[in-house]
């Protein structure tokens, strides 16, 4: 099977993150291919895909693909895409897809040179069934709405479809600060909080206290229970692996609102699975309200539970069905007077 992987610039193309900056930082909806001397030689192989139109042949179209364009340019390719997938799954949509390059041609300008692939969300054409906010709206349907970026675009050749590589990053309208940070240059581009959550102190702490002493306290709980849990991921990527799993990616590590830990690959599906660690005996989870629907609502999704963390290592699965054997502690209830 051939198949050729586009990867895109991080926080390019995303859906389903309530934009809360007072200005700017929406989806740049471009990756550069040649900028300067450096060049993009994974989305070079852009020009191996076949699925490239006469665009010449549609003057209206060139009009619409250069119209946002501040200085001299020249679109090169234009590719149409009407099979889509999302992460290795087909969907169905009554509209297409559509990328094009776009080069900077004016040589007084100091992008001259610079070479883009683009793919805009409100590029529509009628004429083509062209309508990329249709084809993404579907992304997002299979992702049962939930705000996702998108990592890149896979080819395949075999069956010419084009595969949306998705990452689940929170809830619908989780807040543009919560997943992504605002800077410009080559560091972290995503929020890293602590999820310190004191509800479960009174269960845990005698452990922690025969584990550590004194050094175990209301102060340093939150420490503790991180490096419990740090232990519990490399517990559950090594047991994953063992099973079978491979593209074994932490998504919590970079994006911490995210409602699960690991996303993988297995038999070609894409799972998830969120990992609940305790360093007693006790067989509880503590879930968010979100983390209980995603795993109600993703059938490839798990609960990978390990207990006694540094001693007995146990692990255990539990998918939807199996959380009908837990009764419900709520401990926190959110009480909104007056709206909608």
């Amino acid at each position: 099977m051939h198949r050729l992987f586009l990867p895109i610039d991080t926080k390019s193309l995303y859906l389903n993150i309530y934009n809360d900056n007072l200005k700017g930082h929406t989806c740049t909806v471009a990756t550069p291919i040649v900028q300067g001397n450096s060049r993009n030689q994974a989305l070079e192989q852009v020009y191996k895909i076949p699925n490239q139109i006469n665009f010449q042949a549609y003057l209206d179209l060139i009009i619409q693909l250069i119209s946002n364009s501040k200085s001299m340019v020249k679109i090169n390719n234009v590719f149409v895409f009407d099979k889509i997938k999302v992460n290795g799954e087909r969907i169905s949509s009554d509209a297409k897809f559509c990328f094009f390059t776009k080069e900077e041609v004016d040589p007084q300008r100091i992008q001259f040179g610079r070479i883009k692939l683009h793919y805009p969300t409100s590029l529509k054409y009628d004429d083509l069934e062209i309508d990329n906010r249709k084809v993404l709206q579907s992304v997002s349907e299979a992702l049962h709405d939930y705000a996702f970026v998108v990592n890149g675009f896979e080819y395949d050749f075999d069956d010419n479809s084009l595969n949306f590589i998705c990452t689940i990053v929170g809830y619908n309208g989780i807040p543009y600060s919560r997943v992504f940070i605002n800077t410009k240059g080559t560091g972290s581009k995503f929020s890293k909080v602590s999820f310190g959550d004191d509800d479960s102190y009174d269960l845990e702490i005698v452990a922690l206290k025969k584990l550590y002493g004194d050094e175990a306290n209301i102060d340093s709980y939150a420490e503790k229970m991180e490096k419990g849990r740090e232990r519990a991921l490399d517990l559950v990527a090594k047991y994953l692996e063992s099973k079978g799993a491979s593209q074994i990616t932490i998504v919590s590590e970079e994006f911490p609102y995210s409602v699960f830990d690991f996303q993988y690959n297995l038999n070609g599906i894409t799972h998830y699975c969120l990992v609940k660690a305790t360093f007693t005996n006790l067989d509880y989870l503590d879930l968010t309200a979100e983390q209980y629907r995603f795993v109600n609502i993703f059938k490839t999704a798990s609960i990978a539970f390990v207990k006694n963390i540094y001693s007995s290592n146990q692990i255990q699965i539990f998918h939807s069905n199996d959380l009908d054997c837990f009764r419900n502690n709520i401990r926190r209830l959110r009480l909104i007077r007056g709206g909608e």
